[in-house]
């Protein structure tokens, strides 16, 4: 594995060094808001003004960044002259990270280069692009790509979403279930609905390893035990509080001191599982790649606004009953369903696509299954035959 991860409580205070070593200034990568409101931020900025690690803050990046984005944080970079990039958030600021890094190392490059492919002294000896150095701090529990090289951006002037052709791993990941307390509940949801898709893409596809599927089976087993947390049947982390006379934006959902100090323990170590199965989700996509479910998610994403989990999670029962009986019955166990019946049911009650219509859905997912014929490295990693009639059975 290409990135050093530091999974514990408290890891961005704990290890300062490890991120002031990777250079004099970093530009900080994140939304306006998360980070700001579990901490995270706040902790980071007090670790490099303990080291004496100047910094900027660039808080623009929205959910599912855009090229433009990057150009502009890239602008930003090079006009103070920073030298590392650190991702704090969910998957969108790392993603985002991780293409401002390559711009800024390759500053005589316009925003086009993202999408060229490196040239040969243009990347090291693992083929990785060379790219200023990346920290990254997942706040979320879903996309992996702490420890992936892969970057997915908005691409306006298609209307989709679409991989970089360049390879950048984080040096370093910080996991930390605190910030994930103070996550609403649908971020929890729709995040973990990737994992799991994640997880089972990687299994479910041709360049599976022996290691790719032993990762699997741990990830899937971490991720079932926040199932509940997914359906909303168990509350996790604190919540906001509205009461005028409290002093503290948020509150534990009990007032009695005890209980909630109990509470507190079972759900960091609920909302460690989810975050550890994210992290191997991630190492699992960064041997194999994801396939046709997140292929298929990419429309409903860009053009109907269905949120990434979701958009891959209700193409998951399909893509994997068209596996063989043995690998379902795996996966099957391993997220603690017990049939694809109780399976779709759960991704049912727990993907949420209400805001799309029938007829927008049909058109959506038809132009999706166009242009996954007409490139066939879609489907490469695909251990079965794909055609149109596979595809619309996935979609249906």
């Amino acid at each position: 594995m290409f990135t050093r991860v530091i999974n514990e409580e408290y890891a961005v205070l704990h290890n300062a060094n490890e991120i002031a070593r990777l250079g004099r200034r970093a530009l900080i990568i994140t939304g306006k808001y998360s980070a700001k409101k579990n901490g995270s931020l706040l902790e980071l900025s007090k670790v490099l003004n303990d080291t004496g690690t100047e910094y900027v803050i660039f808080d623009k990046i929205e959910e599912n960044p855009s090229v433009e984005t990057i150009k502009e944080a890239r602008d930003m970079g090079v006009s103070k002259g920073t030298d590392f990039c650190i991702g704090l958030g969910g998957g969108s600021p790392m993603d985002a990270a991780k293409a401002i890094a390559i711009l800024l190392y390759h500053s005589e490059k316009d925003v086009n280069y993202l999408y060229e492919k490196p040239s040969s002294d243009e990347v090291d000896e693992y083929g990785h692009t060379l790219a200023y150095p990346v920290v990254a701090i997942p706040t979320t529990c879903g996309t992996g790509s702490e420890v992936t090289g892969v970057s997915v951006l908005t691409r306006h002037d298609l209307k989709t979403k679409k991989s970089l052709p360049h390879l950048v791993f984080p040096e370093v990941a910080l996991l930390d279930p605190r910030y994930l307390m103070y996550a609403p509940e649908s971020v929890l949801r729709n995040t973990a609905i990737d994992t799991m898709s994640h997880l089972v893409e990687s299994y479910v596809n041709t360049k599976a390893t022996t290691e790719s599927k032993a990762l699997v089976i741990e990830g899937l087993k971490l991720w079932s035990r926040g199932k509940d947390v997914i359906l909303g049947k168990r509350k996790v982390g604190y919540t906001k509080d509205e009461h005028i006379e409290n002093v503290s934006d948020f509150v534990k959902r009990t007032q009695d001191p005890d209980k909630a100090e109990a509470d507190k323990i079972t759900d960091l170590k609920i909302l460690s599982d989810m975050l550890t199965a994210s992290n191997i989700a991630g190492e699992a996509i960064a041997i194999t790649g994801t396939s046709l479910p997140h292929a298929l998610s990419y429309r409903l994403t860009y053009q109907a606004g269905i949120k990434h989990g979701p958009a891959t999670g209700i193409f998951q029962p399909g893509f994997l009953s068209f596996a063989d009986e043995d690998t379902q019955k795996k996966l099957l166990r391993a997220m603690d369903f017990a049939s694809m019946e109780d399976f779709k049911a759960f991704l049912g009650r727990s993907c949420d696509i209400k805001g799309i219509g029938d007829m927008e859905y049909s058109l959506l997912v038809e132009n999706s299954i166009k242009d996954i014929l007409a490139d066939p490295k879609r489907i490469e990693k695909v251990p079965y035959p794909v055609n149109r009639e596979v595809l619309e059975s996935i979609v249906s």
